[in-house]
């Protein structure tokens, strides 16, 4: 899902990208299932020069060690530590894919406050992410010890 365009020169970027592949995988409806059969005949059909055999659009890759990082992030606390508004809100961009009217009716919420509060806790929650992230990374570090 594309944000609006008064989002996202408020969004951090990089970390939109990874929520929105975050919401791909665990949505995981986009991606359909093809047969091997077809398989082998789309590439026997473009050896041979015919290209009528579906789309050529490259698919979309998913960074699916990234999205299990976020996902990890979301159950530990991150959507906790959000508040359940915020977190309501996450959710239902992210993974449920709603649009932003649909999440303010059902959010109870006026529509013009709805690009601080999701802004604020796309932060909030990255900020979360990052503090994972680093306890991950120097786990040996975070542990308290008394001498």
């Amino acid at each position: 899902m594309t944000a609006p365009e008064y989002l996202l020169h408020r969004l951090p970027a990089d970390f939109h990208r990874r929520l929105e592949n975050w919401g791909e995988v665990m949505r995981d409806r986009s991606r359909q299932s093809v047969s091997p059969t077809y398989e082998v005949c789309r590439a026997l059909a473009k050896r041979a020069g015919q290209g009528a055999w579906g789309s050529d659009d490259p698919e979309k890759e998913w960074n699916e060690a990234d999205a299990d990082a976020i996902e990890r992030a979301w159950r530990l606390g991150g959507s906790y530590r959000l508040g359940k508004q915020v977190s309501g809100i996450i959710r239902a961009y992210y993974l449920l894919g709603q649009p932003p009217f649909l999440i303010c009716r059902q959010q109870g919420i006026r529509a013009r406050e709805f690009p601080d509060i999701f802004v604020r806790g796309v932060e909030d929650f990255q900020q979360f992410v990052a503090q994972m992230e680093n306890r991950v990374h120097n786990s040996a570090q975070s542990v308290m010890t008394t001498v």
